[in-house]
């Protein structure tokens, strides 16, 4: 059971770096910087998907997460779940948003790295465990 809500922690961490939703007052070169389609990895396994958009004049953007579990076998996706970055908020190089999913909330924080196409996003409430776990910009 505790390896199922780490997994879904990490899940939610790396979509929660891919959704993403920003003020229409932020520059569109800052905005520019998160638009595409991140992705991200657990065990060889497609952990979560983050697509951001600007397409009314603000950023946002959805979250795909899902559950990648060791048990019976080698790792595999269990589930997935689909969330809609709530209260984003964008600094510079920084992204932090909330998902809401299975009667709770996720607060997660996604960096920018340097280049623009990897981040690294961290769920800061999902318990000490909860890993940094690294997003890359997809096409």
């Amino acid at each position: 059971m505790r390896s199922n809500q780490i997994a879904s922690c990490m899940l939610a961490l790396a979509l929660a770096s891919l959704c993403h939703a920003a003020p229409a007052q932020q520059g569109s070169a800052s905005r520019a910087a998160w638009i595409g389609v991140w992705h991200a990895e657990l065990d060889g396994q497609p952990s979560a998907t983050l697509t951001l958009a600007d397409d009314a004049g603000s950023l946002g953007g959805t979250l795909f997460l899902n559950a990648v579990s060791r048990e019976g076998g080698g790792p595999h996706v269990v589930f997935t779940e689909t969330h809609m970055l709530l209260t984003p908020r964008f600094n510079g190089k920084e992204l932090s948003f909330q998902v809401k999913g299975r009667g709770r909330s996720m607060n997660f924080t996604v960096d920018l790295q340097t280049g623009g196409n990897a981040a690294e996003i961290h769920c800061t409430n999902c318990g000490s465990d909860a890993p940094v776990v690294a997003l890359k910009r997809g096409f």
